[in-house]
């Protein structure tokens, strides 16, 4: 059922006519230190990252944002716009040329597929959504994020799901286990507490979790800095007395 989501379509190199990597931008359309983002396309959708994609046809702007450029979308299922930025860096700065042709390719692969019938994931999903795992017709979008630091490196990614509230559940729950581990092997400790709440946040607004399970988890995720507090006090006294 995971090809109901059409925010989730499986990225696969035989399947698309384009690939590359970007990095993520901010507002300014500048490198947002985030690290790079696969980046493709095929005759009906976009990735912007191996596990987000957005159905061509639903892409209703493409344009330059600072040195970078910004897509932004229609989300029928939610009633939204969105959007996202992108960039091309150099050594020392960026590439607008590589940017150009980027913003052009992905403006003739909307009008190609303006003219072509809506995938079918894509026009189900806008008209009775379902929950990809169970077909429940009363389901909501999370937008979990996984997490992972060894050491200096670090990456973050989208989860975007569209569950009904017990399968929500226990990808909240898996989602939160995952990253108290894969979160906390670098320096991406001192933000996991952060994306782990935000996490539950997401859980919670949509209804997966209840108080006490969401107070438990931002409990627990903030067990990092309990850690580091310890550490810290521990070579203070150290210092202290020797």
């Amino acid at each position: 059922m995971q090809r109901a989501n059409p925010f989730r379509q499986r990225l696969r190199r035989k399947n698309t006519t384009f690939k590359t990597v970007v990095w993520q931008a901010n507002e300014e359309g500048k490198d947002n230190s985030t690290g790079k983002t696969d980046f493709a396309l095929n005759d009906e959708y976009l990735w912007m990252s191996y596990d987000f994609s957005v159905p061509l046809r639903w892409i209703t702007t493409i344009e330059d944002l600072g040195p970078g450029f910004a897509i932004g979308w229609e989300n029928p299922l939610q009633k939204t716009k969105e959007w996202a930025a992108f960039c091309v860096r150099t050594m020392f700065g960026y590439n607008r040329k590589r940017r150009d042709d980027l913003v052009l390719r992905i403006r003739e692969a909307v009008a190609r597929a303006r003219t072509r019938p809506e995938p079918v994931v894509a026009a189900a999903a806008a008209t009775i959504p379902r929950c990809q795992v169970c077909g429940d017709t009363d389901p909501a979008i999370y937008d979990f994020e996984w997490m992972i630091s060894v050491v200096h490196l670090m990456l973050n990614k989208p989860d975007r799901r569209i569950l009904c509230r017990k399968h929500g559940r226990w990808r909240a729950r898996l989602v939160c286990a995952s990253n108290l581990v894969t979160s906390n092997l670098g320096f991406g400790a001192f933000i996991s507490p952060i994306f782990n709440m935000r996490n539950v946040q997401v859980a919670r607004h949509g209804g997966a979790l209840g108080p006490l399970e969401g107070a438990i988890w931002t409990t627990i995720g903030f067990a990092p800095y309990a850690v580091l507090a310890l550490l810290v006090g521990w070579a203070i006294w150290f210092a202290i007395h020797f």
